[in-house]
């Protein structure tokens, strides 16, 4: 029997159950709510809609200060389709500028990470310095009418936070600080300092999923003894889960859950500012659209994702520890250790939200009610929900 495509399970969804849905369903009150409705999970409208109001607009996590520490260091990539350098120039500051020759639009680096002295346009060998500025531009002496010296490639904001990199693809949105400007945020900076430890791990794979499925997931307490019973949930408290909401579908929680290794165990002990918490500490921040932000008392784990279709996304994960912590004896075996066991529980949640892809483009999806547990699904829906729609009535379909 042929697969049925992407497109056809969206098509196929939008029922007499979902067709032209108001979504007060969703807006009641958490005991009284359900979840949205499965066509805004498949719906390549829907999709670019989110593109232009969400991924254009707010700030993105996009990499580690540690990962460029020489001039000419480079990564190439894909942020919700758009392709973007980030480099570290001759004067060692980090820039970024789109990826997009300004002759024809052929990416100027491939995608992936590198050292150089310039980019050269593989196509008709443009090239640019370390700022994106046009530095030669072979065959255009008969050209008229088209400014060569100040060509340039498209900047895009960057500024930097505890050590992560961000980027805004809008030129009038508003400052780094002022959209971190988050109670979660400063008690990440207080509890976690990330700008004192360095990514150990990197871990990057693409789901068949849509990128909400992906913090939905990480929020999703009701999940956890479900479908990491024998990983880390053994040692997880559900019950009175203490999530803090915020303003624009935000959150944090102080937890209680041992490390993310086997049996909890601390194997290169506590990071040296949280010597004196309990080894069941743990917190986690959410900052949209797609960074969540866990620590436990030894390390940090950001999980960081991008939408590459309306039915895949790419998820990074980093595992940071304290500088020092690099130093201690048979540390690459026990970096191993933590590295298999992240690798396990991605794993674990990889195939429920395939699952969750799939079941949401079904003609018998219809969307259940939201519980307790999943308080902060519900908080980040309804800011979903007026961030797109706004009077809470789905886009003409």
């Amino acid at each position: 029997m042929a697969r049925t495509s992407s497109s056809q399970r969206t098509r196929r969804s939008k029922s007499p159950n979902t067709r032209g849905v108001l979504f007060a369903e969703t807006r009641r009150d958490l005991a009284r709510a359900r979840h949205l409705p499965g066509h805004l999970y498949t719906s390549a409208e829907t999709y670019a809609q989110e593109i232009d109001k969400i991924f254009m607009k707010d700030w993105q996590c996009v990499g580690r200060v540690e990962q460029y520490p020489n001039v000419g260091d480079y990564r190439a990539m894909r942020i919700a389709g758009e392709p973007v350098i980030i480099c570290r120039n001759k004067e060692r500051e980090l820039k970024a500028f789109a990826n997009v020759c300004r002759h024809r639009g052929v990416e100027v680096a491939a995608v992936g990470a590198g050292n150089t002295k310039q980019f050269s346009c593989p196509y008709h060998a443009w090239l640019y310095d370390l700022d994106g500025k046009l530095i030669g531009a072979p065959f255009n002496r008969e050209t008229k009418g088209y400014d060569f010296k100040t060509c340039r490639l498209p900047p895009v904001k960057l500024d930097t936070w505890a050590g992560y990199i961000f980027i805004n693809f809008d030129p009038a949105s508003m400052t780094l600080a002022k959209f971190l400007d988050d109670e979660g945020v400063r008690k990440a900076e207080r509890f976690l300092h990330p700008e004192k430890t360095k990514i150990g791990d990197e871990y990057t794979f693409d789901i068949e999923c849509n990128w909400k499925f992906v913090p939905e997931n990480l929020m999703d307490i009701y999940h956890a003894k479900s479908i990491h019973g024998t990983s880390f949930a053994k040692h997880f408290t559900m019950e009175d889960f203490p999530f803090k909401l915020a303003p624009n579908g935000r959150y944090h929680a102080e937890y209680e859950s041992l490390t993310m290794a086997p049996d909890g165990e601390l194997l290169f002990g506590p990071m040296p500012w949280r010597k004196d918490v309990s080894d069941y500490w743990a917190f986690t921040v959410f900052i949209r659209p797609t960074f969540n932000i866990f620590g436990r008392k030894d390390m940090i784990q950001p999980w960081v994702s991008y939408p590459l279709a309306p039915d895949k996304t790419r998820i990074t994960i980093w595992t940071q520890y304290p500088n020092e912590f690099f130093e201690q004896p048979a540390f690459a075996e026990k970096n191993k250790i933590v590295a298999d066991f992240i690798r396990l529980v991605a794993a674990e949640d990889s195939d429920m939200m395939r699952s969750l892809q799939n079941g949401v483009g079904s003609r018998h999806f219809d969307p259940g009610p939201t519980v307790g547990l999943e308080k902060a699904i519900h908080h980040t829906l309804n800011y979903y929900v007026e961030r797109m729609f706004g009077n809470g009535r789905a886009a003409a379909e």
